[in-house]
């Protein structure tokens, strides 16, 4: 592309006395274009006065749109807030809505629900793991593991049934130390290469991914799926919460550019009191996060969650938050098997999203749920939860056993489960390996047919185009496009 100053801003457009956000794409600081008419519009008004005797106007507007087409980058693609409503093309497009899946159990293990024995979290298993093997042969276990349970096929199965999205769980000791030393890759940047892989898998099947920070430093709640249970120590250490903000600011500018992002959840199920609900701590630190942020990346979709009610989180007007998502978790614990008390979850929930909706003005996004093992329930929810406007994404994508937390899920928990404690480390890397989906585990037809029902006949926006990401050595952002899925069936 042309050439760019120092500031990235392209010198053509410079010269032109055009805003920064109006640059050529494929430089530095990447552009976000809000309309072509009005770039071309801006350009037109500055050639006017330096041309106009010598061209008729028509011919330089036309010229304009010629030169601008090529620049144009898939603006329709990224998505930002408008009230309560999430729109593509920055918030002045289309009304967008996301269905989806986690991808949980892959990056932090949770016991029950993927192979891991002889340890109750992450955080303890790693350190038997490290004590028993060294740090590195650890590295080489959880990468064997990585590479097996999500393979480029579950993307495909997941835009199959109907869905946009991924949430993609993310656990901070995957990429700096307890200390706040960052994995490095052989290049010397900062290792992000599972995350890009996965947002750039997802982009090439049509989904969008959400960034979920599952397992922050010292653990948000304390308990087992945040990959630490010896206390919600984020609240209390100055490192840790150091140590997230560094996190999210890493992220922000690896993906601030991404129109394959649809957006950063900053903290699963936060709390200083877990089970309980959260309070002023939570609502100080996702301040904080939000500033953060904001001053790499303007754009991106900042989603907070509500432990475990909307009144524990405040009004974002009165915080000066824009560009939000508020997110719950909904799980009907007692009698679920039951249609009518699965209904009347269901119908209070969304009673509660449209009146607190309304109130913040803010888009209702149900990070996670499960409508447990009644195919009427899931039918039921999933119908409700679209046709009101929620956005939602189930917990799980896959799971061990025979149950409706996933979509695909396990006859039961076979020989592969390693157990940390006492296999050794080539079997612990063997079983470890042996997590594929098309070989070991199948597909629910409760969970997939209620989501293909849900979502048939939406049209789906479905992102086609993103930025690579940037590496914090530097180097130019490339524009990776991807062709229509034929596989994908029209929705």
């Amino acid at each position: 592309m042309g050439r760019a100053d120092r500031d990235g801003i392209p010198k053509a457009a410079k010269d032109l006395g055009l805003p920064n956000r109006y640059c050529i794409i494929g430089e530095p600081n990447v552009a976000k274009p809000v309309s072509l008419l009005k770039i071309a519009l801006l350009i037109f008004m500055k050639l006017k006065s330096v041309f106009l005797s010598n061209l008729p106007g028509i011919p330089i507007f036309i010229w304009t749109l010629t030169i601008t087409l090529p620049l144009y980058c898939s603006a329709s693609d990224f998505l930002k807030v408008d009230g309560t409503e999430i729109r593509d093309n920055y918030g002045v497009g289309k009304d967008v809505h996301l269905y989806g899946t986690n991808l949980g159990g892959w990056r932090v293990h949770e016991p029950w629900m993927s192979p891991l024995a002889g340890a109750s979290n992450e955080w303890d298993a790693r350190h038997i793991l490290t004590e028993r093997f060294g740090k590195e042969a650890v590295w080489d276990l959880y990468n064997a593991y990585w590479d097996s349970w999500i393979t480029e096929t579950d993307f495909k199965n997941i835009a199959e049934a109907g869905l946009n999205c991924i949430r993609l769980p993310i656990y901070a000791l995957n990429h700096m130390d307890d200390e706040g030393n960052w994995r490095l890759d052989d290049t010397g940047a900062i290792d992000l290469s599972r995350i890009e892989w996965t947002v750039n898998k997802a982009l090439e099947y049509g989904l969008y991914t959400i960034l979920d920070m599952h397992g922050a430093p010292g653990s948000q709640n304390g308990a087992h799926h945040s990959g630490r249970q010896n206390g919600a120590l984020l609240y209390s250490t100055p490192l840790y919460q150091n140590q997230l903000v560094e996190l999210w600011e890493t992220l922000a500018t690896r993906f601030k550019d991404n129109a394959a992002v649809a957006g950063y959840d900053l903290l699963n199920e936060p709390s200083e009191t877990f089970p309980g609900g959260m309070g002023s701590e939570v609502v100080n630190l996702y301040d904080r996060l939000y500033h953060a942020i904001r001053t790499i990346d303007p754009d991106h979709i900042i989603i907070m969650e509500a432990t475990w009610w909307w009144n524990t989180l405040p009004n974002p007007q009165e915080k000066n938050w824009e560009n939000v998502v508020y997110s719950l978790h909904y799980y009907q614990w007692q009698n679920n098997e039951d249609f009518t008390v699965m209904k009347n979850s269901v119908d209070g929930w969304i009673q509660d999203a449209q009146k607190w909706g309304s109130k913040y003005n803010v888009p209702h996004f149900i990070g996670e749920f499960t409508l447990f093992g009644n195919a009427e329930s899931w039918n039921y929810g999933l119908q409700q939860f679209t046709e009101t406007g929620s956005h939602w994404t189930t917990w799980s994508y896959k799971v061990l056993g025979r149950n409706n937390w996933g979509m695909y899920n396990t006859a039961e928990q076979n020989s592969n489960v390693a157990d940390i404690a006492t296999d050794d480390l080539n079997t612990i890397k063997y079983k470890w390996s042996q997590w594929n989906t098309p070989e070991y585990f199948s597909p629910n037809p409760t969970v997939i047919n209620a989501m293909q029902k849900a979502t048939l006949g939406r049209k789906l926006k479905r992102p086609t185009q993103a930025f690579t990401a940037k590496s914090e050595k530097g180097g130019t952002k490339n524009l990776v496009s991807w062709p229509a899925i034929s596989h994908i069936r029209d929705l």
